[in-house]
C-alpha cells in the first residue's frame, strides 16, 4: 500500500512538472515570437524611411543601424517588454517601447558621426532618426495594440452583454476591466445626465438615461448590468430590480476602487441597495450636545437596535455608557465590539433585566445615568402571542419600573424605542408597547424628559424574514410567505438609529416621534426580490409558499393612529397627537394587567389589557376569554343586585 501511495505521489509529481515545463516552453516561444516581430518591424521602418527620404544606402550604415537594433532589443529585455501580459499592453509599454527605441537611435546617431569622422562616410542624418523612431514607436506599439484588440474580440464573441450605468470615471473603470477579462462582451452606458447620449467612451456609445433601459433591453439584449456611480439611489436600484427579475439580467454594483486605484470592489445588488437611505443633511451637533461627555445607558444592548445605538453613542464620546442586557451572549458580543472599536471607551455591562426595581434603583443610582435609551423588550409577534404573561411583564413591568427609577434618580432624557405594531394592535406585543407609550405620555414625572420613537421593520434584525427568507433560499427553498398581499415597512438599521438619536435630541416633553419608513414593501415581492439576488429564478429555481397568517399578524402595519400629526425640523421625523388619558385610572389597569400576569389568569389579562388599549384586536383564544370574563363579570354583578 506504501509503496502504491508513493507511486502515485511521484506520477503526481512527474505530471505537475511536465505540465509546469510546458508553460515555461510556451511562455518562451511567444516571448520569442514577439522579439522576432519587434526586429521585423525595425527592418520595415529602416527601410520605409529610407525610401521616403530617398536616402542612399552605404554598406558603413549597416553598423550603426545594426548596433540601434540591438540596443533597442537588448533594453526592451532589461525594463520587462517580453514579461508584459499582452491583455495589460497599455501606457506603461507605450512607454516601455519610447524609451527602448529612443535609447537604441541616440546610440546609433553617435555610432554613426564616430564611423562618419574616421571613414569619411555620408550620414543619414537626424531626420531619419527621427522619423525612423517615431515609425518604430508606432509599428512596435499597434501591434501590441493589434493584438490585445484582436485578444479581447476573440473573448468578447461569446461573452456575457453586458451594460455600464454611470459614464463618469467609475464607469470607464468598469469598461476598461470588462475589456480585458474573458466572458464579458461590454456594449454601451448609461446615465442620467441626457446630455451625455450619444458621446462616445473608448468606442462604446452612452445609449441613454435610466428611463431608456427597456428600450436598450429590447434594442441590445443585454444579459448584465454593472451600476457604476457612487451613491447608488434607491429608486434606480428598484428599477434595475425589477427590469433584471423581467428579462433576466443580473445586477451588480461597483463599490468603487481598492487602495491599489485599479482593482474594482464588485458586489451583486442587495435588498438593502432598495431602501431608501437616510439624508446626509442630518446635524450632528444637538446629538452630539446629548450625549458627549455625558453618562449613558441602553437597556436591550445586545439586540439589533440596542447594539448599534451603543456603536453610535460610543462615537459620540461620552464620558461613560452603560449597557445592560438579560442575555449574557448578547452582552458579550456588544461588549467586545465595543472594546475592540473604542478602546477608550469608559464601559460598563450589566447582565439583568428590568423586572427587580430595588436592583434598578441601584444600578441608576451608582452609575448616574443623564441619558437614557430603552430599546429592551420582547419583539417577536408569535411568541409574545404564545407567552403574553411573561411578554406583558417584560415589556410593560419593565419599562414602568424603568420610568419611575429615571425620575426617581433624576436622569434628565429616557427614550423608548417603539413600533408600528403598537398602533390599533392586532397582537400582545404591539398591545404591550402601547401601552408604554400611554405610561410615558401619561406618567407624572418631575426630572425626566420622555419621549418615544415608532418605526417599523429593520433589516437583518433577529427574527426578522430576511434572515430567514436566506436560509429558505440557501436551502433550497420553498421560501414561504404568510399571505400574497402581506405587507411591512422596512428601514436600515443605522440610518433608524440615526434618526433616533435626532428624535432624542429634540424631544421636549412626551412626544411620540414616528420615523419616515418609505414605502411599504410587499412581503412577496421581497421573497421574489431576494431570490432573483441569490441568481435563482422566483417560482422557477425556488419555490414560494403561502403558509396563512400567524397568530397575532396582520396585513399591513401604520405608523399612525390618525392622520393627527405635526413636522419637525427633520424632514423624515414627524410627531404625533399625544392620548392624554386619566392617570390613577392607567395606573390601575395597568397593576391589574401585571396582576393577572402574576396569576396567569387568562380572563383578567385580556379585560385588563383591553380596558388600556381599546382598540386591540386580539386573537380568538384572548377574545373568548375576554367574552367568559365579561359573562362571569355580569353573573356577578346580576347575583349582587338581585
Amino acid at each position: 500500500m506504501l509503496s502504491a501511495k508513493m507511486s502515485t505521489d511521484f506520477d503526481t509529481l512527474r505530471a505537475h512538472d511536465r505540465k509546469s515545463a510546458s508553460s515555461v516552453i510556451l511562455i518562451r516561444f511567444l516571448q520569442a515570437t514577439w522579439l522576432v516581430v519587434d526586429l521585423i518591424c525595425f527592418a520595415m521602418t529602416f527601410i520605409f524611411v529610407m525610401w521616403m527620404l530617398e536616402l542612399p544606402i552605404s554598406e558603413m550604415m549597416y553598423v550603426p543601424l545594426s548596433l540601434c537594433v540591438l540596443v533597442r532589443l537588448a533594453v526592451f529585455i532589461n525594463i520587462g517588454m517580453y514579461r508584459s501580459v499582452l491583455r495589460y499592453s497599455g501606457i506603461h509599454t507605450l512607454t516601455i517601447t519610447c524609451v527602448g527605441i529612443g535609447v537604441g537611435s541616440v546610440v546609433a546617431i553617435g555610432a554613426e558621426k564616430i564611423i562618419g569622422n574616421i571613414n569619411r562616410v555620408p550620414s543619414l542624418g537626424n531626420v531619419f532618426y527621427v522619423f525612423e523612431a517615431l515609425s518604430a514607436i508606432a509599428l512596435c506599439g499597434g501591434t501590441r495594440l493589434f493584438g490585445r484588440m484582436v485578444l479581447e474580440s476573440c473573448w468578447r464573441r461569446d461573452g456575457t452583454r453586458a451594460i455600464i450605468y454611470g459614464a463618469g470615471d467609475l464607469g470607464e473603470l468598469t469598461l476598461r476591466t470588462l475589456r480585458r477579462l474573458p466572458g464579458w462582451h461590454p456594449i454601451g452606458f448609461m446615465d442620467d445626465d441626457p446630455k451625455k447620449s450619444g458621446l462616445m467612451i473608448h468606442g462604446f456609445p452612452v445609449l441613454g438615461t435610466v428611463s431608456d433601459l427597456d428600450r436598450i433591453c429590447k434594442k441590445y439584449k443585454p444579459k448584465a448590468v454593472f451600476v457604476a456611480i457612487s451613491n447608488l439611489d434607491s429608486a434606480v436600484a428598484r428599477q434595475f430590480c425589477r427590469d433584471g427579475m423581467l428579462r433576466d439580467l443580473r445586477v451588480t454594483v461597483v463599490r468603487g476602487v481598492e487602495s491599489d486605484g485599479a482593482t474594482l470592489r464588485m458586489r451583486d445588488l442587495k435588498f438593502e441597495d432598495l431602501l431608501p437611505r437616510l439624508s446626509r443633511s442630518l446635524d450632528a451637533a444637538p446629538v452630539k450636545t446629548m450625549l458627549s461627555g455625558r453618562s449613558v445607558m441602553v437597556t436591550g444592548a445586545g439586540g439589533t437596535i440596542g447594539s448599534e445605538l451603543c456603536r453610535q453613542i460610543a462615537s459620540m464620546q461620552p464620558s461613560l455608557l452603560v449597557v445592560l442586557d438579560h442575555s449574557e451572549f448578547n452582552l458579550y458580543q456588544i461588549e467586545q465590539c465595543l472594546r475592540d472599536q473604542f478602546p477608550d471607551l469608559a464601559l460598563i455591562p450589566i447582565l439583568d433585566d428590568l423586572q427587580h426595581r430595588e436592583t434598578l434603583d441601584r444600578y441608576l443610582g451608582l452609575h448616574r445615568p443623564q441619558v437614557v435609551f430603552h430599546a429592551a423588550a420582547y419583539k417577536h409577534v408569535p411568541l409574545v402571542e404564545a407567552n403574553p404573561y411573561r411578554g406583558a411583564e417584560n415589556n410593560i413591568g419593565g419599562f414602568a419600573n424603568l420610568l419611575q427609577a429615571c425620575d426617581d434618580a433624576a436622569v434628565e432624557r429616557l427614550v423608548l424605542i417603539s413600533t408600528d405594531k403598537a398602533v390599533r394592535p392586532t397582537n400582545i406585543m404591539g398591545a404591550t408597547k402601547r401601552v408604554c407609550e400611554l405610561l410615558l405620555q401619561n406618567t407624572p414625572v418631575t426630572t425626566t424628559r420622555l419621549c418615544a420613537v415608532r418605526f417599523g421593520n429593520v433589516l437583518g434584525s433577529s427574527g426578522s424574514v430576511v434572515p430567514r427568507f436566506l436560509e429558505q433560499i440557501s436551502a433550497g427553498g420553498p421560501v414561504t410567505v404568510t399571505h400574497p398581499d402581506i405587507t411591512r415597512y422596512f428601514m436600515l438599521v443605522p440610518e433608524a438609529v440615526s434618526l433616533v438619536l435626532q428624535a432624542g435630541a429634540m424631544a421636549s416633553h412626551g412626544e411620540i416621534f414616528i420615523l419616515d419608513m418609505g414605502e411599504p414593501v410587499r412581503i412577496a415581492d421581497l421573497a421574489r426580490q431576494l431570490i432573483y439576488m441569490a441568481g435563482k429564478r422566483p417560482g422557477v429555481d425556488i419555490e414560494i409558499k403561502y403558509s396563512g397568517l400567524r397568530p397575532g399578524e396582520k396585513l399591513y402595519e401604520e405608523l399612525l393612529m390618525d392622520e393627527s400629526e405635526r413636522g419637525t425640523p427633520i424632514q423624515s421625523i414627524t410627531v404625533s397627537r399625544p392620548t392624554l388619558v386619566n392617570w390613577p385610572t392607567l395606573r390601575d389597569d395597568c397593576q391589574r394587567l401585571l396582576d393577572a400576569c402574576t396569576a396567569c389568569d387568562q380572563g383578567k389579562f385580556a379585560t385588563a389589557l383591553r380596558a388600556v388599549v381599546p382598540e386591540w384586536t386580539p386573537n380568538p383564544d384572548m377574545a373568548a376569554a375576554l367574552d367568559r370574563e365579561r359573562n362571569r363579570a355580569s353573573g356577578r354583578f346580576k347575583e349582587v343586585h338581585h
